[in-house]
């Protein structure tokens, strides 16, 4: 009898761990493919704060100019958030799809730095011939 209670007792304790968190669909809620780009420019503008823009500036603030771009402000994004990250195998897709589109932009970055060395490398040294 014993052995019982305790095989319920875990059967209830393995069961209550696994409980979903259902979170119902917001009306304003951000389109999937929005929600991808809307993503992608956030970690894009996280990324540059630390970058010196033209103006020779650091630690700008650019998450204004993405949330601008989609008129979409910080309570509506923190709800589709909350739905999205509630539906695992969705989220897990958009966020899936922003790290193929990062990963392809740092493969572009990487190819022009290369051409853009290779270039000044192979380049004639014009201040040697003035001398």
């Amino acid at each position: 009898m014993k052995i019982y209670r305790l095989a319920f007792l875990l059967l209830v304790f393995v069961l209550a761990c696994q409980g979903k968190t259902h979170i119902e669909k917001p009306e304003n809620l951000i389109p999937p493919d929005v929600m991808e780009d809307l993503l992608y420019d956030m970690y894009v503008a996280n990324g540059a704060v630390s970058v010196e823009n033209v103006n020779e500036e650091k630690n700008i603030n650019y998450m204004y100019f993405v949330s601008e771009k989609y008129q979409i402000d910080s309570v509506r994004f923190s709800i589709s958030n909350d739905y999205y990250t509630s539906q695992v195998d969705e989220y897990s897709k958009i966020l899936e799809r922003v790290k193929t589109r990062l990963e392809e932009d740092r493969e572009l970055v990487r190819f022009e730095l290369d051409s853009i060395r290779g270039f000044e490398e192979s380049r004639p040294q014009l201040e040697d011939d003035y001398e």
